[in-house]
């Protein structure tokens, strides 16, 4: 397992982020916070980011884009 930083969006509840979701791979990260926010657009970085301020400054570049 590895911990997988995992940005979502979901536009009904008006609600976006990210958070360290423990999984096998990337695709099961994104799975889990799915399951958490049926309906929101996700997309997971690799285990290998582990720079909070890196993180963020990734999440918002991608917020600019959805």
């Amino acid at each position: 397992m590895s911990r997988y930083p995992v940005f979502s969006c979901a536009p009904a509840a008006v609600d976006a982020g990210f958070k360290p979701v423990e999984a096998a791979d990337a695709y099961e990260a994104e799975q889990i916070v799915q399951r958490e926010h049926p309906g929101a657009v996700t997309a997971s970085l690799s285990e290998r980011v582990t720079n909070e301020e890196k993180i963020r400054r990734l999440f918002l570049a991608w917020l600019e884009k959805v």
